[in-house]
């Protein structure tokens, strides 16, 4: 069975009904989301993780499963014609993150039952955002993953304008600047690399299956392609300093429109690095790979301390989005098969995490009317539901263990220390600041005498507790049994290290990875 293909199907052809339902809305966005969630539990099931043996020819060297491959047209020319094919697969480190893009928006789909103002529109334009997503991870050709990436761009912008706050228009504006200009870069990039990599068709599986780019493109050529992918996919990442979109994004949208964002959106941008450049054009990523540490730095610290610094709690889970992120390219940057299992493991965490302190923030302001964390205090009294779900979000995010940060981050640390040494110790310090403001955090809005809270204020209804429910549940199950989800990674990381290891670094190129043994 086309799997994938039925699964880009339901989510698209979901999205445009969901629009055509009126006040039905909610009830279509929810079938269509279980739905969704229901085709990526049944891939899991026949899902293969140490061996590819769905996959046709063409697919099995670059170590994906269930490829479907349609020709949508050829170009000969004297020279050398090329081919546009709709091409998609999925391996270890896609599987996550499809999972992931399905529970999120069924949480916010959920949470937001309530939704009054043109709810048709509204869950139209998640669903149409979690299809975009879905499809830029199980896409293997150049255009057909820009077309997803470009389609995921039109609906939050649509969210962020017509639901967000009072800044909406602004904040739209700057998040679409931001991410188009890096959208056309990261594409000049990519079709560079096809044509001046001789290419003959766009899909990127077969660079597997040769000698990399490295026949074809010298190394300062790729480390200016590799330096234009990096700037493309880390504004979507973000990493600093092009990180300035965000918080006004997140501060902006409504609180659906920043789960989804932190949720999926940012995990586009560290798939992109993981998927495209760093496996393409292995001598520009080594060459890079100190400019990749710098930013990782900077990213983890400054996040880390402009989050202590916020009174609004949206922005402190914004800016706290960007110092976990900084671990991913961290984590990236050191591309071992730890490093790239680590990344993939803290995606998945942080878009659980993030979502459901989206949902906090968004639920505090519904019912005390402001996220000015001095402003309120003494919520387990007055709201317990609503202070328990702070709680273990929080907790979650700073890394204790038996919750689903732990594992992730502690495997990024540990590829970190088996790569830089002592150089770990910088992000470890960012880590005890992220506790601090976590701990800081709590402690204002948590404990102590009832402040700033409505003498009519109630807690969490419903709908809010199922939606963020469903995240705490999986928060301590994947944090309790991380292998329900790390066990399908490490195949997918080792072949994607080994299999683009350029000649700065001993390892395996070219036609080794076509009989590569595991």
């Amino acid at each position: 069975m086309p799997w994938l293909s039925a699964l880009l199907a339901i989510s698209l052809v979901g999205a445009f009904v969901t629009f055509l339902t009126g006040r039905y809305a909610r009830w279509a966005a929810l079938g269509v989301s279980l739905a969704t969630l229901v085709t990526v539990l049944a891939i899991m099931m026949e899902f293969q993780p140490s061996v590819n043996v769905n996959g046709p020819g063409y697919c099995q060297q670059g170590g994906f499963q269930f490829c479907e491959l349609h020709t949508w047209f050829t170009y000969a020319a004297p020279g050398g014609g090329f081919s546009v094919d709709y091409l998609v697969g999925i391996d270890g480190i896609s599987l996550p993150l499809i999972l992931l893009s399905a529970i999120v928006t069924i949480a916010a789909v959920v949470y937001h039952w309530e939704e009054k103002k043109d709810p048709h529109g509204f869950f139209g334009l998640m669903l149409l955002t979690n299809a975009g997503c879905i499809g830029v991870f199980v896409s293997l050709d150049v255009l057909l993953f820009f077309v997803f990436w470009e389609i995921v761009l039109i609906p939050m912008f649509f969210l962020i304008g017509h639901w967000g706050g009072p800044r909406r228009h602004y904040a739209a504006l700057k998040f679409f600047v931001y991410t188009h200009v890096a959208s056309v870069t990261m594409f000049v990039a990519l079709l560079a690399m096809v044509f001046l990599g001789d290419w003959h068709s766009f899909d990127f599986v077969n660079t597997f299956g040769r000698q990399s780019q490295d026949a074809y493109l010298n190394p300062i050529v790729q480390a200016l392609l590799f330096g234009s992918l990096l700037f493309g996919f880390g504004v979507k990442l973000p990493m600093v300093p092009f990180h300035t979109w965000l918080p006004d994004a997140h501060v902006e949208a409504p609180t659906g429109g920043s789960v989804l964002l932190a949720g999926i959106l940012l995990k586009l941008g560290g798939y992109g690095l993981l998927r495209l450049a760093s496996p393409l054009l292995p001598t520009g990523r080594e060459l890079l790979t100190p400019v990749m540490l710098f930013l990782a730095f900077a990213s983890i610290v400054w996040g880390a301390y402009l989050s202590l610094a916020q009174r609004d709690l949206k922005r402190v889970v914004a800016y706290s989005s960007i110092n976990h992120m900084g671990i991913v390219l961290l984590a990236i940057a050191l591309w071992t098969q730890l490093g790239v299992m680590a990344a993939v493991l803290l995606m998945f965490a942080h878009g659980l995490v993030s979502a459901l302190l989206f949902m906090v923030s968004g639920s505090m302001h519904h019912t005390f009317g402001t996220r000015d964390i001095p402003s309120v205090g003494g919520l387990t009294a007055r709201t317990p539901v609503l202070s328990t779900m702070l709680m273990i979000g929080s907790l979650a995010s700073l890394g204790l263990p038996a919750l689903v940060s732990f594992p992730a981050e502690f495997s990024a640390f540990l590829a970190a220390w088996n790569g830089l040494g002592y150089w770990v110790l910088l992000p470890l310090m960012a880590l005890v600041v992220t506790a601090a403001f976590y701990l800081w955090m709590l402690q204002r809005l948590a404990f102590g005498p009832p402040k700033g809270i409505p003498e009519k204020a109630h807690d969490l209804s419903f709908p809010e507790v199922m939606g963020m429910s469903l995240l705490v549940g999986l928060i301590v199950l994947y944090g309790i049994l991380p292998f329900l989800i790390e066990q399908v990674i490490p195949v997918s990381a080792l072949f994607s290290v080994a299999c683009s290891a350029g000649p700065l670094h001993n390892g395996l190129i070219g036609g080794a990875c076509t009989s590569f043994q595991w």
